[in-house]
């Protein structure tokens, strides 16, 4: 209906540019020449000197070759299923498998793990990759209130006998809210016979639990969910994910998930990469996690009189915003040599509006003062 206005002229209409534009994408130009605070980058490692350092140490084992099918017709090769095995050990499971990025794989396990006998539980904070692979099954979902775990047991009881299976969905560290669950709570609830658990820890890898791998990641947790997915586009600074869990998940996944089966596979080369960069990981990235906390810190000591801006000691954080003209306050943070986006719905509920901000290793407090100090002038 849109683009049929669009077309016929009537785009100019005052009021339906104000209702339909205000908020609309827009492709985003290069701002690298901006202070980032918009990046999922956390630990600096896509940064040029840390990827050449990275191919330096390991170029000669590289296969630097295309994959030419997807991995069940001519992409696949003995070592990516050894990758595999050790990036699961890494997590404590069984096995793993790698998808092209950490929207595939939620998209792949969601749309495939459960059927019309089943039911989701998805927290409605949940990024919007597990929104289109649960709606892509058969199964059922209901949405339970942000963290909130008495609404969590009451959709539990209400419906366990009327479904199979139920999987609850959550994360392990919040795309916009930078919060995580009460993972006791929520594990009391999980028996794996009837209620199961999976955990996008896309945002909470690199800067979570052990190892900072995955706030689950340990063998008591990763023994109870039925799979986790690991992103690789935010710490790593990289990109492609992987869904950990059982050999009996990965069977199961190779042979019912769309979006495995008739992808092709990602380059050679990438695999080994994902894999030496869990050895920076877990090895070589103490100084950039040490400096990631104190910036953390820096933030939440400039900020804690101003209720505007969140408070959790995450990467992610935000500064809330109403009555303001959005377009406007966006180019006003990148006039001040800032890059941080401003977040509109429906990425976000109505009135949830908010600039997100990222905070990294590699941002100086001076930075961090000039962010609050930008942002505090829209204070009502």
């Amino acid at each position: 209906m849109y683009i049929f206005y669009f077309c016929a002229g009537n785009m100019y209409s005052a009021k339906w540019k104000k209702k339909y534009f205000d908020s609309y994408r827009r492709k985003l130009l290069d701002y690298s020449d901006k202070i980032d605070f918009a990046s999922n980058d956390y630990l600096g490692f896509s940064k040029e000197e840390r990827i050449k350092k990275i191919l330096f140490n390991y170029k000669e084992e590289m296969v630097f070759s295309g994959s030419t099918g997807s991995r069940l017709i001519s992409g696949n090769k003995k070592w990516m299923e050894e990758i595999e095995h050790t990036i699961a050990s890494y997590h404590h499971v069984q096995t793993s498998v790698i998808f092209s990025s950490g929207y595939q794989a939620n998209l792949g396990l969601l749309s495939s793990v459960a059927d019309r006998n089943d039911l989701y539980l998805i927290d409605e904070n949940v990024h919007a990759s597990i929104y289109d692979g649960v709606r892509l099954s058969f199964a059922k979902y209901f949405k339970f209130k942000h963290n909130d775990i008495n609404h969590l047991k009451t959709l539990i009881e209400k419906n366990k006998k009327q479904f199979e299976d139920i999987y609850i969905v959550i994360e392990g560290l919040y795309s916009m809210d930078g919060d995580s669950p009460d993972m006791v709570s929520i594990l009391e609830m999980v028996d794996n016979k009837k209620v199961f658990l999976i955990v996008d820890e896309t945002h909470s890898f690199g800067v979570m639990g052990k190892d900072h791998l995955g706030l689950l990641n340990s063998k008591e947790f990763g023994s109870q969910c039925a799979a986790r997915v690991i992103g690789y586009g935010k710490a790593f600074g990289f990109s492609g994910a992987a869904v950990i869990g059982s050999e009996v998940l990965k069977k199961y996944l190779i042979n019912f998930s769309r979006a495995f089966i008739f992808s092709t596979a990602l380059p050679l080369y990438h695999y080994q990469l994902i894999l030496h960069l869990y050895d920076e990981m877990i090895h070589r990235s103490e100084n950039e996690r040490k400096k990631l906390n104190q910036n953390i810190q820096c933030y939440l000591d400039y900020t804690k009189t101003n209720p505007m801006f969140s408070e959790n000691f995450s990467p992610i954080q935000y500064y809330s915003i109403q009555d303001v003209e959005f377009s406007d306050l966006q180019q006003y943070i990148i006039d001040r040599g800032i890059f941080a986006k401003v977040i509109l719905p429906p990425t976000v509920a109505k009135n949830k509006e908010r600039v997100r901000i990222s905070l990294h290793s590699f941002n100086t407090e001076q930075e961090i003062v000039h962010l609050v100090d930008t942002l505090k002038i829209f204070d009502k």
